[in-house]
C-alpha cells in the first residue's frame, strides 16, 4: 500500500509545527506518511520574519516568546535550538506607558502606579477593591474593557488595559473578547471569584514563563523545522482551490497543470486565505473565517547612534495611549531586549503603527510611513539626530483580532471541519495570536490529523509534549 499524503498548506510556524509533530507520530508507530508543506512565499516562517542587515537584527513580526508551553519546548529541542535560545535581558522587566505627555513606568504597586502617575489616587482606591466585586453570573461573551472597567475601574482600563490589549493584539479592548483573547483572566475571576485572590491562589504554582528569543531571530525556528528533512517544503507555491475526487482531497497550486493529491489537509495559514479554500465546501466555514478581522500593520525599525540612543530608556518599550497625539501603538527598544540587535553603542527602536484602531495606516505610502514613524519617534525621546538605519515591513492583513464572537466562529469552523473528517485547520487566526501558542496549537493539529490518516486516533493531549 502507498503511503498516505498529508498537505500542509502555509509554512508559519503553526504550519511547520503540525507537519514535524505528523511526521514524529509517524516514525513513534513505525507507520509510513509522506508530507508537503505549500507555501506561497519565498522563504518559510509565515509572519515570523528576521531580517539581518548592516550589522542591525529586525523582527518583522513576533519579537519572543514565552517560555512554559511543553509543546514549544519540544519543537526546540527537536529542532537542534536549544542552546540558540536567548532570554531577554533584565531590562524587559521595565515597561512603561505614554500618558499625559511624560513616559510612566509600570510598576506592578499601587503606590509606584500613583507616584508615577499611571493612575490616580482615585484609581487606586477603585482597584484595591477588586476583590469585593462580586463575580458576573452571565455566561455571553463581554469585552476585554468592560471586563477590565467591572473589576479594576475604568481608570484602569483606559490607563492600562487598552494599551495592552494594543502591544498585544494591535487591537481595541472596546471590542476584543475577554474569553478568546485573554482566557487566563477569565479563568482567574471564574475560578476565584476575583483577579487579585485568583493571582494570589496562584503565586509559585504557575508561570507564564521566561520571555525568550533566538540569537539569529524569531525565524530561527521555522527555518530549523524546514530544513530538518523530515519533510518536503516547497515554496513559492500558492495553493489556489482544494476539489475533492473520490476519497482524496486534489491541491490546485498556482502554475501547475495537475493538482496534488492528498488523503489529508492542514490549513495554515492566515483567516481570510483558508476561507477561500473552505468556501466550496462549507460556506458556514468560510463565513466564520470571514468575520475575523485582520487589520493592517507597520513596523518601521530604526537605529539610532550613541548620542541620540542616550535618550532612550533602558526596558522593553513603551505604549502610548491613544488621546496623545500620536498615530504609533507603541515602541520595543530591541537593543535592550536581545544581544546583537544592533552595533555597540546603537539603540534599536521597533514602532509599530495601525491595527484595529488605526486601520487607515494601510492607505499611507511607505514613504509616508517611514516619515510618520521619524517624526512621531523624533518627538517622544526628543531626538534631533536622524536615525542612521531603517528598516520597515508592511501588512496588509496583520494580527488576526479576537472580537466578542470569537468562540462561537470558530466553532463554526471545527463543526465543519469534523464533518469534512480529513481537513483540520490550525493558525494564529484561530486559538492564539502569540508565537508559543501557534507552535503549540500546530502540534496538536499535527497529531490529530496523522492519527486520522493512521488509523486509530489518538487524543492529542496523551502524546508528550503535545499539551
Amino acid at each position: 500500500m502507498m503511503a498516505p499524503r498529508l498537505v500542509v498548506v502555509g509554512g508559519g510556524i503553526s504550519g511547520l509545527a503540525a507537519a514535524w509533530a505528523a511526521r514524529r507520530l509517524a516514525d513513534e508507530r513505525g507507520q509510513p506518511l509522506e508530507i508537503l508543506v505549500l507555501e506561497r512565499s519565498a522563504v518559510v516562517g509565515g509572519k515570523a520574519r528576521s531580517i539581518a542587515r548592516d550589522g542591525w537584527l529586525v523582527e518583522a513580526g513576533p519579537s519572543g516568546f514565552l517560555g512554559g508551553r511543553p509543546a514549544m519546548e519540544r519543537l526546540v529541542q527537536e529542532a537542534g535550538l536549544s542552546s540558540d535560545v536567548v532570554p531577554a535581558g533584565v531590562a524587559s522587566s521595565r515597561r512603561f506607558v505614554y500618558r499625559a505627555g511624560r513616559m510612566r513606568s509600570i510598576v506592578p504597586n499601587p503606590i509606584a502606579l500613583a507616584r508615577n502617575g499611571v493612575l490616580s489616587v482615585r484609581g487606586i482606591g477603585r482597584m484595591l477593591l477588586e476583590p469585593f466585586i462580586p463575580r458576573r453570573l452571565e455566561t455571553g461573551d463581554e469585552t476585554v474593557w468592560d471586563f477590565a472597567a467591572r473589576r479594576l475601574g475604568r481608570e484602569v482600563a483606559d490607563r492600562m488595559v487598552r494599551p495592552m490589549a494594543l502591544g498585544i493584539f494591535a487591537g481595541d479592548a472596546r471590542r476584543l473578547s475577554l474569553g478568546s483573547a485573554f482566557p487566563r483572566m477569565a479563568a482567574l475571576e471564574r475560578e476565584h471569584g476575583s483577579l487579585i485572590r485568583g493571582m494570589i491562589a496562584r503565586k509559585g504554582k504557575t508561570s507564564s514563563g521566561a520571555l525568550s528569543s533566538f540569537r539569529h531571530g524569531m525565524q530561527s525556528l521555522p527555518l530549523a523545522l524546514a530544513r530538518s528533512g523530515r519533510f518536503t517544503v516547497r515554496c513559492n507555491a500558492t495553493v489556489e482551490a482544494l476539489a475533492r475526487a473520490d476519497d482524496q482531497w486534489q491541491v490546485m497550486v498556482a502554475g501547475d497543470t495537475a493538482a496534488i493529491p492528498a488523503d489529508g489537509v492542514v490549513l495554515a495559514g492566515e483567516p481570510w486565505a483558508m476561507a477561500s479554500l473552505l468556501r466550496p465546501h462549507d460556506l458556514t466555514a468560510a463565513e466564520a473565517l470571514d468575520a475575523i478581522p485582520c487589520p493592517p500593520i507597520a513596523v518601521v525599525a530604526l537605529g539610532f547612534a550613541p548620542a541620540a540612543a542616550a535618550r532612550i530608556p533602558a526596558g522593553f518599550g513603551v505604549l502610548i495611549t491613544r488621546d496623545e497625539g500620536f498615530r504609533m501603538l507603541g515602541n520595543l527598544w530591541e537593543t535592550h531586549l536581545y544581544p546583537e540587535r544592533s552595533p555597540e553603542g546603537h539603540v534599536l527602536v521597533r514602532a509599530m503603527l495601525g491595527g484595529a484602531v488605526d486601520p487607515g495606516i494601510g492607505s499611507l505610502s511607505e514613504e509616508e510611513v517611514v516619515q510618520l514613524a521619524k517624526a512621531e519617534v523624533a518627538r517622544l525621546y526628543g531626538i534631533t539626530d536622524p536615525p542612521v538605519f531603517q528598516q520597515v515591513e508592511r501588512v496588509a492583513r496583520a494580527i488576526p483580532q479576537y472580537e466578542v464572537g470569537h468562540r462561537e466562529r470558530v466553532a463554526r469552523v471545527e463543526q465543519a471541519l469534523a464533518r469534512l473528517a480529513t481537513i483540520d485547520a490550525t493558525g494564529f487566526g484561530l486559538r492564539g495570536v502569540a508565537f508559543a501558542d501557534a507552535a503549540s496549537d500546530g502540534v496538536q493539529t499535527g497529531v490529530r490529523m496523522a492519527a486520522r490518516l493512521l488509523g486509530n486516533p489518538v487524543e492529542t493531549g496523551a502524546m508528550v509534549g503535545s499539551g
